[in-house]
């Protein structure tokens, strides 16, 4: 949608249908569309478009501001929060000129502000030049503030405004960041290991499997710790985002709205009294004490279980569980050859944990895991991480007689 035309005003005149007309983007590695959409519909906050990585929703009724600060702060596989500013076809860049110029873009930038546009995406459209994307819809947007705020000139210098364009099939969307950092940069991983899996991702894996707190969980490979202290996290009710605050916060629509009670309803919702088991452990000593670190600025040090192990050693300790796990492979870690050996040498461990009635989860970079694993996964999910290719290969278990 576009704000139509533009009406002389002061930055501060926003009116409440202008905002409540917008909606939200939830970016997320691109597999995980129907889980964060799930989430999303959980807030309060209905799905209305899915494309890949990419998740449009709207408020819910809730003011825009509260609606954003809800999905930055309690998503879990999200990786970024957007605010949708408008869509708008743009099949040359006079239609992109006037798209652009046409959207609110006083309800983001202050007089004082500038505008960054980040990242430019274009897909099976005429416009596919991101420099020439960037310049065009660069000053068209601030021909509109120049004009609202009656300047020769905007500032080259002040607080950025971090805005994203993806261009599909001749149609432009445009959305200003609200996140900051990426979402998966929690606050509480400081001891990051070997290519550590990132927060969304882990808690992307918790969902896959359909894991919940009444089951007992095991990482053999913990690494950072980032699926123990996910699942942790999860298990308590605990918003994931606490320990953080977002770029939305700063952004003059939002100054307007205070944010605090969403952030003391999440500190509300924590359940500290849940019984949940969950293990993790590494064979690398200093792996493990750096995990327990993340897990202690977590809060959730108390409910994991941290023991150090070879994954070949490992065995299910409860009558039923998953294990979910991130093994060192080729690429990120180690040799292509290493890794396959060390899928092979999981044969055990396997058996273990097939037998006792537990699923199994495991995500790679190869789509032949179950080649060197010895067996077969029921299901295999492809998920694009930025632009690796991984694979979740998950082994269900077996039908358990009460």
């Amino acid at each position: 949608m576009s704000s139509g035309e533009l009406v002389e005003a002061t930055p501060n005149r926003h009116t409440f249908a202008v905002e409540q007309s917008l909606n939200g983007i939830a970016l997320c590695a691109s597999g995980l569309e129907t889980i964060c959409a799930h989430e999303l519909e959980r807030l309060g906050l209905p799905c209305v478009e899915k494309t890949p990585g990419l998740v449009v929703f709207a408020t819910g009724g809730l003011p825009l501001a509260v609606a954003l600060g809800r999905a930055n702060l309690r998503l879990r596989t999200a990786e970024r929060v957007l605010l949708e500013l408008g869509t708008f076809p743009a099949r040359d860049f006079d239609e992109l000129f006037e798209g652009v110029r046409g959207l609110p873009w006083e309800l983001c930038i202050a007089r004082d502000s500038r505008l960054e546009i980040e990242r430019v995406r274009s897909h099976d459209s005429a416009l596919a030049s991101q420099t020439a994307v960037q310049s065009v819809a660069h000053k068209a947007a601030y021909a509109r503030m120049m004009r609202l705020h009656r300047v020769g000139r905007m500032p080259e210098t002040g607080q950025a405004v971090s805005t994203r364009i993806y261009l599909d099939q001749d149609r432009c969307r445009v959305g200003i960041d609200t996140s900051g950092e990426a979402l998966h940069k929690r606050g509480y991983r400081q001891q990051g290991g070997i290519a550590p899996l990132k927060e969304t991702l882990a808690a992307g894996l918790l969902f896959l499997s359909g894991w919940t707190r009444r089951l007992a969980l095991v990482d053999p490979f913990c690494g950072s710790g980032s699926i123990a202290i996910e699942a942790a996290l999860y298990a308590q009710d605990r918003a994931p985002g606490l320990l953080r605050h977002f770029a939305l916060e700063s952004l003059p629509f939002a100054e307007r709205t205070s944010l605090r009670p969403e952030r003391e309803a999440a500190e509300a919702a924590v359940r500290k009294d849940v019984a949940v088991r969950i293990h993790a452990s590494d064979a690398d000593p200093a792996a493990l004490a750096g995990a327990r670190r993340n897990a202690e600025r977590a809060g959730v040090a108390d409910i994991i279980d941290f023991s150090q192990a070879k994954a070949e050693d490992v065995s299910p300790f409860a009558d039923r569980g998953y294990l979910l796990a991130n093994p060192p492979y080729g690429e990120r870690m180690g040799t292509l050859e290493e890794a396959h050996e060390l899928y092979g040498s999981l044969a055990g461990m396997r058996k273990r944990f097939a037998d006792s009635f537990w699923g199994m989860g495991f995500i790679t970079n190869a789509p032949d895991f179950g080649h060197w694993f010895g067996a077969k996964p029921a299901t295999m999910k492809r998920i694009m991480n930025g632009a690796e290719e991984q694979w979740f290969h998950w082994y269900p278990a077996k039908n358990h007689k009460d």
